[in-house]
């Protein structure tokens, strides 16, 4: 590698490289949102949407095996958790969410551990210095970067000129994005953490992120947050033959609820009421209650959002059944928005 390669590899900046993709993705969503494209946001978008994220995904892994970080244990698994949210995002907006977020994560996770590889390999250094041994307990070594130099400050005068030398000629040195400082414990060399106040703020600014979309995929996955996607509205009937009063209605829409669900349904609505872990379903005489609530019975309407076509193909095994008692009417819907669930 030239040393024009080595000084171009040394500014990378995976976390403006991620903000640019991001920005570019927001005007894709906005443009949509904003109908310039003069058709509905559909499979097409979502398609070069999740494209663009993977691209992205893929110029990381090439960065990330430049950088020597492929097997890093943090890198890894923020990689993992950046393709994992785009493979479970359905629409163009969750896909943007997960590139704002945990791609993110993942351009800091490499900064952060490319610096701590520096900072290691500046270590290796300092180690091979001959007066370390004597040095006195507690002195400190400073070394930083400033437009490719390497600076280095040793109150102590621990350091030969050799080894400043070699500090000044190293690659590792001179791509440093934060300043190193070690200090002598016992006649050893140690790495003090050199997490600026900045830094340290963004970590936590990141954790909160995470936290509170976790929080909100948590909350849309129980039913106590609003949860738009695609999916279906279904209506359904019941055959004359039927009677409320044998609550025939509530144990076929039971069957439904249940077999959309195993066929991957994210979020349920029958009526105005969003299905969470204690919702109740029943008939009771001419009326349906759902979460102890009256809800029209002629249709109906049940609203889910997740995979169109395997949910529609999973009430294909119901809906044949010689003892289903209902007319589904089902429309396949690019989005639909399913209720919050009160918070008691």
């Amino acid at each position: 590698m030239s040393s024009g390669d080595r000084r171009l590899k040394g500014y990378f900046d995976p976390w403006m490289a991620g903000l640019i993709a991001v920005m570019l993705i927001n005007v894709i969503v906005l443009a949509l949102s904003a109908q310039q494209f003069r058709r509905p946001a559909g499979a097409r978008d979502l398609a070069a949407v999740r494209q663009g994220a993977a691209a992205l995904a893929d110029f990381y892994t090439s960065e990330i095996a430049e950088l020597g970080l492929e097997n890093n244990q943090a890198v890894r698994e923020a990689v993992a958790k950046y393709r994992y949210a785009l493979e479970q995002a359905i629409t163009v907006d969750e896909v943007a969410r997960a590139m704002s977020t945990h791609g993110r994560n993942l351009a800091d996770v490499i900064r952060r551990e490319n610096q701590l590889e520096l900072e290691r390999k500046v270590l290796g250094i300092i180690n091979q210095e001959p007066g370390i041994t004597t040095a006195p307990e507690g002195a400190a070594v400073t070394v930083h970067s400033e437009n490719g130099q390497v600076l280095i400050e040793d109150p102590a005068d621990i350091l030969s000129p050799e080894t400043e030398a070699k500090l000044k000629a190293s690659d590792s040195a001179k791509q440093l994005k934060e300043m190193v400082q070690i200090e002598i414990r016992s006649g050893n060399p140690k790495l003090l953490t050199t997490r600026s106040l900045p830094g340290q703020i963004q970590a936590l600014r990141q954790e909160i992120e995470s936290t509170r979309v976790l929080l909100q995929q948590a909350m849309q996955a129980g039913g106590y947050a609003e949860l738009t996607g695609p999916g279906l509205i279904i209506r359904a009937r019941q055959g004359q033959e039927q009677a409320l009063i044998d609550n025939v209605l509530g144990y076929d829409l039971r069957d439904i609820v249940n077999e959309l669900f195993a066929a991957g349904a994210r979020g349920i609505q029958i009526g105005s009421q969003r299905l969470v872990a204690t919702s109740s379903i029943r008939a009771a005489g001419s009326h349906l209650l759902v979460n102890h609530q009256a809800i029209p019975t002629e249709p109906v309407e049940i609203k889910v959002v997740g995979d169109p076509e395997v949910l529609a193909s999973a009430l294909d095994l119901i809906i044949h059944s010689p003892y289903f008692g209902l007319t589904l009417n089902i429309e396949k819907q690019d989005s639909i928005t399913l209720t919050a669930h009160p918070l008691e």
